[in-house]
């Protein structure tokens, strides 16, 4: 007895588990309409139409016609507290027959469910049926971008036009364009710019940008895509429409600064301790102003930098020169003194750099190097031997004078008393 109610007992708890299941599988379908629709009349969703096409009352039958926009894809007849369910892109459609109702114009109560309705933008009843509908389509946007020539030269003005056409079957709405000049143009007329938002009807094709660019710098330059962001009449968003990328080449030169260094002393050879000068020239002989211009001048031990009546700046021990900007044609002479602390021979390298801006994308182009004097020859002073003899030298003569003069001051005064 024990036995067959615990049987009784699994059985139960099966039986339940089982009816939850097909509750939940119940549940989980959305509920789009539950009401009457009258013969001749429909119900759409999405670009899905179902037509209630016919209502036989006696017979308590009805036949139902699916369509899919135009093209009819079930046709049914259904009695009544019969189903009948189709998949589709937004997922399974049921709808339910749940009585027909005579009148002037018969009708047919019925419900209709999906499975997931996150898909669902639009579900109506529609009077007259799938003739009636209007469907929101898909719109397919092709950019093209066009330019009056691909190879120019250096200064020329080219056309760029960008066209758009709606080859889908919906109108496209809240139509958006970005269009980024390419680098190395410069920008000289806008003739026409519809960035948007606006609408494009099917098979519409429009000219929304129109402009002139001026080639900036030579070489061959990839022009940057436009891009438009559009939805359908039913707000549903679409990827994004890209053109496509024409080539320009650009032939030229390029305008650049060419500065020219130079640096001299006014002495080849000198003794220890005297001035020297230095003289540094700098001209520009190139096409293009300069800018931020360095010198580093590097002093080498055994010579001092004794100073310049130029703006000449001791930075880490090092003297140093800057000059903002450096004009066509311009020339500067810099000058300044050392003295040879020691014997021996020297040149004086000097470290400059400065760049200036050709037009090209890629940023200023900067140029460095160095120049050195001529060789410096420092010999001895005139009185170095003085300073070159050892200490002894100097001091027994001075302790035999200052002994010769104490004794003759000491014998001076012996004769004064």
């Amino acid at each position: 007895m024990m036995f067959r109610s615990k049987n009784l007992f699994v059985t139960i708890v099966a039986i339940a588990l089982i009816a939850l299941i097909f509750t939940s599988s119940a549940s989980a379908k959305e509920v789009l309409f539950n009401g009457s629709i009258e013969e001749g009349d429909g119900y759409q969703i999405n670009n899905i139409v179902i037509d209630v096409a016919e209502v036989f009352v006696d017979a308590g039958t009805c036949v139902f016609k699916v369509y899919d926009q135009d093209e009819l894809i079930h046709d049914k007849m259904l009695n009544e507290e019969d189903s009948f369910s189709f998949d589709v892109e937004e997922g399974t459609i049921e709808f339910t027959l749940d009585a027909v109702i005579g009148g002037m114009v018969p009708r047919a109560t019925m419900s209709i469910t999906i499975d997931d309705d996150d898909a669902v933008y639009l579900d109506k009843i529609v009077d007259g049926g799938q003739d009636k509908a209007e469907f929101s389509g898909t719109p397919e946007l092709k950019i093209t971008k066009e330019v009056s020539s691909y190879s120019v030269e250096q200064g020329d003005v080219v056309t760029i036009k960008v066209v758009v056409r709606n080859d889908g079957d919906g109108r496209a709405t809240e139509v958006r364009f970005t269009d980024p000049k390419p680098a190395g143009f410069i920008l000289q007329e806008i003739t026409l710019e519809e960035a948007g938002p606006m609408s494009i009807d099917k098979y519409e094709e429009r000219t929304i940008f129109l402009y002139k660019l001026q080639a900036n710098e030579p070489g061959t330059f990839e022009l940057k895509p436009t891009v438009a962001t559009f939805s359908n009449e039913a707000d549903l968003d679409f990827p994004q429409a890209t053109s496509n990328r024409p080539v320009v080449t650009v032939t030229g030169e390029e305008k650049v600064a060419e500065l020219e260094f130079s640096t001299s002393m006014n002495t080849r050879s000198v003794q220890r301790g005297d001035d020297v000068e230095v003289t540094i020239n700098i001209r520009n002989i190139g096409e293009a102003s300069a800018n931020g211009v360095l010198l580093n001048i590097q002093i080498p031990e055994g010579l001092d930098f004794e100073g310049s009546s130029d703006n000449i700046e001791m930075i880490n021990n090092v003297p140093k020169v800057y000059i903002e900007n450096f004009g066509l044609n311009q020339e500067k002479e810099i000058k300044y003194n050392i003295k040879p602390t020691e014997v021996g021979t020297y040149t004086i390298t000097t470290e400059y750099s400065y760049q200036y801006d050709s037009g090209s994308s890629k940023g200023p182009e900067v140029v460095s190097g160095e120049l050195t004097t001529n060789a410096l020859t420092v010999v001895k002073g005139e009185y170095d031997v003085l300073f070159e003899q050892p200490l002894y030298v100097y001091a027994i003569p001075l302790v035999f004078i200052l002994a010769i003069g104490g004794w003759v001051f000491y014998r001076s005064r012996q004769y004064k008393y």
